[in-house]
């Protein structure tokens, strides 16, 4: 299923389990640095990405909003932003910088130097991504949103070399213990009757990419609204919408505001 959108985000299924690989079963960054003795030369890539991403999540988590998200949850967020940029892909110079910091790291994995040393890390950065390209980014966790407490989180991700910006969200389905990284826009093909709707209230209203949500969960005591987020876009008063979803899949229109009016609902009720 292709999705009709510039933000590079698809539907990610998160398990509970790490990825595939040798090193992808290591939950700790630490442990993970102790089994360095054993590393062949031909695994560094892996070794040293992985390292990465334990890193950034175990960052991520110290931060009060995101104490009680699973760490597999953030490793996987992480590894989706950062994805694994192999030696093979890079060019001449971009192969020469991973080298060089490979030389530094080795010295400081021999010598177990691991806490809070910020040349390692700078070196790491470097040997993940080199070229400082596509991958080149930044997750700022003191400006992660917790649009719902505990189940509902927006992250800008920040190309230090561009400029851009992109924002993801992730849902912790806890009644399913499901964690995905979803795409709030609904997929056009796959929502008909949703843009049929939209298009008969507010025939030239457009999607804002740039700017996070509100998101607000429906009625606890009715059973059949309870697990539905309700989506408004950024308000800039004018034409704005409210819609919700329970997969992030398909949504519905639950509201419609056209510019200078009040709110009207649209949702047809349903059938007894």
């Amino acid at each position: 299923m292709k999705r009709n959108i510039t933000i590079l985000f698809a539907l990610l299924s998160v398990s509970l389990a790490f990825g595939q690989g040798k090193y992808g079963k290591y939950l700790s960054s630490k442990k993970l640095a102790l089994t360095y003795k054993n590393v062949k030369p031909a695994e560094k890539d892996d070794y040293y990405q992985q390292y990465y991403w334990l890193v950034k999540a175990e960052k991520l988590k110290t931060y009060p909003h995101l104490a009680e998200v699973k760490p597999v949850v953030l490793y996987n967020f992480v590894k989706k932003v950062n994805p694994q940029n192999p030696t093979k892909k890079l060019d001449e110079r971009g192969k020469e910088l991973r080298k060089t910091a490979e030389l530094s790291l080795d010295q400081y994995f021999k010598n177990k130097n691991f806490q809070d040393n910020e040349i390692l890390l700078y070196n790491l950065e470097t040997y993940v991504d080199p070229s400082q390209g596509e991958y080149f980014t930044k997750v700022d966790a003191e400006k992660i949103k917790e649009l719902v407490p505990k189940e509902f989180f927006g992250f800008a991700s920040l190309n230090r070399k561009t400029g851009e910006e992109t924002n993801y969200y992730l849902w912790v389905d806890k009644k399913n213990d499901k964690y995905k990284i979803v795409d709030i826009i609904p997929n056009e093909k796959d929502n008909k009757k949703f843009y049929a709707s939209l298009k008969q209230y507010l025939p030239k209203y457009t999607f804002k990419k740039k700017f996070m949500p509100t998101v607000k969960k429906g009625t606890k005591a009715d059973k059949t609204d309870k697990n539905f987020f309700y989506i408004m876009p950024f308000e800039e008063n004018k034409d704005n919408i409210e819609y919700k979803t329970d997969d992030f899949e398909t949504f519905t229109l639950s509201q419609v505001k056209r510019e200078g009016e009040t709110w009207i609902g649209v949702e047809k009720p349903k059938n007894k």
